[in-house]
């Protein structure tokens, strides 16, 4: 059973030692939200207040929740992890594989050897790369207008 008060205290005493400064949290099970509450400060720079509606970037988080309710969607037989992953996404299916690029700096693609699943994606194994950790990635994005993933745009 859950102890709202011990709980309270636990994210109350973090945010009060400058741990953290904010936190919400939300607690549920099949019946319902059981405890929801806010903690500490959403801005430092004005002062705010942390609530419970307070919309924060979760940035490389949202793998986790992704990939949970995708399992979910498996263990429910929606969905698969090794059938192409074009069936429910047909955008990926048209992705190219990136090689490198010419002697006039054009880029060289090719299309997958292999169809993309979700199995990949939930595994970081679909090449998927991020322009920060690729400097081939990087300029085939600089010159293609298309912004990286720090920018939080889409094209």
């Amino acid at each position: 059973m859950l102890n709202h008060s011990a709980l309270a205290a636990v994210l109350s005493r973090a945010t009060d030692a400058g741990d953290v400064p904010g936190v919400a949290v939300c607690v549920g099970n099949r019946d319902g939200v059981i405890y929801e509450a806010a903690f500490g400060q959403r801005s430092l720079a004005t002062g705010a207040v942390m609530t419970t509606d307070t919309v924060c970037w979760i940035a490389s988080m949202t793998k986790a929740v992704t990939a949970a309710a995708v399992m979910q969607l498996v263990e429910q037989g929606k969905v698969t992890l090794d059938d192409p992953i074009e069936r429910v996404l047909p955008q990926l299916g048209r992705v190219p594989v990136l090689e490198g690029f010419d002697a006039n700096g054009v880029a060289q693609l090719r299309p997958a050897k292999t169809k993309m699943t979700l199995r990949h994606l939930l595994t970081h194994t679909s090449g998927f790369s991020y322009d920060m950790f690729s400097a081939d990635i990087a300029r085939y994005q600089k010159a293609n207008a298309i912004p990286g993933v720090a920018s939080c745009k889409n094209v």
